[in-house]
Order: C-alpha cells, then structure tokens, then sequence
C-alpha cells in the first residue's frame, strides 16, 4: 500500500470469498449413503429388496457436486451454498452409549440468501438407525482385534476451490481434484507383543471399522494395506498398559483401492432423484 504519511491503515478491499467447513452428522445406515456418495462416488449395488451398496476410492475420481440448505425457521431465514465438494471423511470408534457420527469436510463456492427453505419434502427414511458406540467393532484382516478400545479413521480426497483462474469473480471458478490421503490412530491394550511387531517389521494389514445391527443392515469401512508406525510401550504407573499407534495406508497396487466400504441396507439407490 501506498505510505499516506500518518499512523492509519491502508483502505480495506474486498477478498476472495471462501465456504468451506465440516459437516457432522449421524452415522444414520440409510442416509450415510448419500455422504458417502458425495465423497467416493456413486456405488456398485446388488441385491433386490436387501441391498449392498460398495463404495471405493478411485485413482482419478469424479467430484461430485451437492447443493447444501440451511434454514433458521424460527427466523424464517434461508440460505444455499451451492457447488460442494466432500474434501474429507474423519470417523471416531470407541465403546460408549453415545450414538455414532461421522464429520464430512466440506469445500464450496458460493452462498446466496434465498426467500424460503430449499427442500420442503426432505427424503425421509423410517427407521434411518444409527448405531451407538458399543455396537462397533474393531476387525485386523477380516478377524475381530480384542485389543483396540478406539480408532480414528481419516480419508481427504485432496479436493480443493480454484481460486487461482482469472475469471473476475470473488468466487471460485471450481473444484480441483487432488491426491487421496488416509491416515488415523487407535489405542491397543499391551496384553502382547502382536503390535509391536506389527509396528517393528512393517507389517501390512487391513483394518475395518464396522457396525452391524443385522445380516442386512451394516457398515463396514475397510482400509487397506494399513501399515502401522512404531511405538514404544509406556509405563505409566500401575494402571492397565495401553499404547496409541499411528497408522497410514500405503500406495495401492494396480488394480487395488485404497478404501472400500460396504453399507447393507434397504434403500434401493443412491442416485438423484428425478
């Protein structure tokens, strides 16, 4: 700026205006499917009546884009933020009475004030049941692990706003695709060596987060080729002895993705409604 020769600031300007937050919601086994949707794509789904839907990550991945409305009735005031992207899932699994959620990051365009609410006949689904904690599971290659008491599970899509093209508006000209990224942490009562080791020599697991109400109402979240990092065994005091270990997923193989989940319901698509 400009020096004017005094103590003031220089003029304030407008920026570029950014819509991008996370989104937390419940772990509802009918509706999680359109946030999954949001975030993996469409799925590939079978069955008649009861339904499988499986959800992958793909190496080159379409950006699906929702249009998201808040409405503030007791005020009777709306608003759209159009254009959004799903950048991230982060799910939390330990054993409490609490019932399950699962936050989306989300990364828009624009926001606009719109005279009334933008949906009055919402899908519904009765019952849409979320699972609480206790009803989790914990699985190490398709087999319960007894020794996680809980896990964080993180998944960025890497989308992010353009707001680099010149196409003289304050708003972002799109979404850019990025790279995959999964990571997370869990604790482990030390009862023996098996993580450790596991840690130590590099070893290559899958690991699965599932909660299951019945044979036909599921979700089971499974990354693959989980490589877990070293860590020491604390010693901290005369309590139980657990430890908490980082884990990534390394690059997939050809052919291979990175996450897979499979959600088991009675919801017959997961595409728009005409």
């Amino acid at each position: 700026d400009a020096i004017q020769g005094d103590l003031y600031p220089g003029d304030a300007v407008a920026g570029l205006q950014a819509l991008s937050g996370p989104m937390v919601v419940p772990l509802g086994l009918s509706s999680i499917g359109w946030h999954l949707r949001g975030l993996l794509g469409a799925p590939v789904t079978s069955g008649s009546g009861d339904f499988t839907h499986t959800f992958q990550t793909a190496p080159e991945p379409p950006i699906p884009l929702v249009t998201h409305g808040i409405s503030h009735t007791r005020i009777g005031k709306h608003f759209v933020q159009d254009s959004l992207a799903y950048s991230g899932m982060e799910i939390r699994a330990v054993k409490n009475g609490e019932r399950a959620r699962a936050t989306f990051n989300m990364t828009g365009r624009s926001e606009a004030r719109v005279g009334a609410t933008l949906d009055t006949a919402p899908v519904l689904y009765n019952p849409d049941v979320v699972p609480v904690g206790f009803s989790g599971q914990a699985k190490v290659n398709g087999s319960a692990a007894a020794m996680i008491t809980t896990a964080n599970l993180s998944l960025n899509s890497g989308v992010e706003a353009d707001q680099e093209t010149l196409n003289g508006a304050s708003t972002a000209a799109g979404m850019d695709t990025g790279m995959w990224q999964l990571s997370g942490s869990f604790d482990a009562r030390f009862q023996d060596e098996t993580w450790y080791d596991r840690g130590v020599n590099g070893t290559s697991i899958d690991l699965t987060l599932a909660w299951a109400l019945s044979a036909t109402l599921s979700l089971e979240i499974t990354a693959h080729d989980v490589r877990v990092e070293r860590s020491g065994i604390p010693i901290d005091g005369r309590g139980i002895i657990s430890s908490s270990f980082n884990f990534r997923a390394n690059r997939p193989q050809p052919g291979q993705t990175l996450l897979t989940a499979v959600l088991k319901n009675a919801v017959a698509s997961y595409g728009n409604p005409s």
